[in-house]
């Protein structure tokens, strides 16, 4: 049976001016499975320290650090010790930052991270991380564009050899494709690789080392991602769980939480949350 998350607190809000949403959270027995974002994910570290999981190794990110993942990176994330760790962070679309400074960089675009020691980057992102709770809105406005500023100027590059979705090997796109058609649907290792025009054995390898998830972590993540874009749509959740591949709205439950670190009905309250 699998383990419970505990001692987890959290809040989360979306601001729509910004196109970004805000996560503040309080970690103690807790443990982030494997998933991925759709956006950019910077989370600055404020109390204790996590152990980050991702395809190229482990990191130990502490107080005061900034870990920066982009956008399908698969990852997870436990606690080092039983005091947990505390974050902030803002969940955004790489393409809509670097839009609020016109900086004319096109392409591909790819943060230095996984962790930043930026005692500069990191002051700005706290200011307007609490900001979004509150305050002036000018205010907060200014300080997630110097954060952007600083950044993009410090932070972000351009990557080379990098292969972009188009490029990765058809075998498992096609695989994606046919697990993202199928998520309400018990398939086999042998359905996907009939779709991939590989062998089971194959396609599992070749998946692996192009995602960095196995086809059954991608399946849950992908069922993870529909039923986020179905709550954004407004969907009763019951609707949710049913269209997104869950057995019944608990499973859904369960399994957001333990990827997200918020219920979905908390998900869906930071959408619809009056801003000022």
């Amino acid at each position: 049976m699998t383990k419970a998350p505990l001692s987890a607190e959290t809040a989360l809000w979306y601001a729509d001016d910004l196109d970004a949403e805000f996560l503040r959270g309080r970690f103690g027995d807790y443990a982030y499975d494997l998933h991925t974002h759709d956006t950019a994910c910077f989370a600055l570290i404020t109390e204790g320290a996590i152990d980050i999981r991702m395809r190229d190794g482990r990191r130990i990110v502490r107080a005061g650090e900034l870990y920066a993942i982009d956008a399908d990176e698969p990852h997870a994330g436990v606690p080092v010790d039983g005091a947990g760790w505390s974050q902030r962070t803002i969940y955004v679309d790489m393409g809509s930052l670097r839009a609020r400074l016109a900086d004319g960089r096109d392409g591909m675009l790819k943060v230095s991270g996984p962790v930043i020691r930026d005692p500069a980057l990191n002051a700005l992102f706290v200011a307007a991380h609490r900001l979004s709770e509150g305050g002036s809105p000018l205010a907060r406005d200014e300080r997630y564009c110097d954060f952007a500023a600083r950044l993009f100027a410090l932070h972000v590059r351009q990557p080379a050899g990098i292969a972009e979705a188009g490029r990765e090997p058809l075998a498992v796109r096609r695989a994606r494709e046919f697990l993202d058609a199928h998520l309400a649907d018990r398939v086999h290792l042998d359905d996907i690789a009939a779709a991939a025009g590989l062998t089971p054995f194959r396609l599992y390898r070749a998946f692996e080392r192009g995602t960095g998830m196995t086809p059954h972590a991608y399946q849950r993540q992908a069922r993870i991602r529909e039923a986020v874009r179905l709550i954004r749509q407004g969907d009763a959740l019951a609707e949710v769980a049913a269209a997104a591949g869950f057995t019944d709205q608990a499973h859904l439950t369960r399994s957001f939480y333990r990827r997200i670190g918020v219920t979905p009905g908390a998900f869906r309250s930071a959408r619809t949350r009056t801003k000022e």
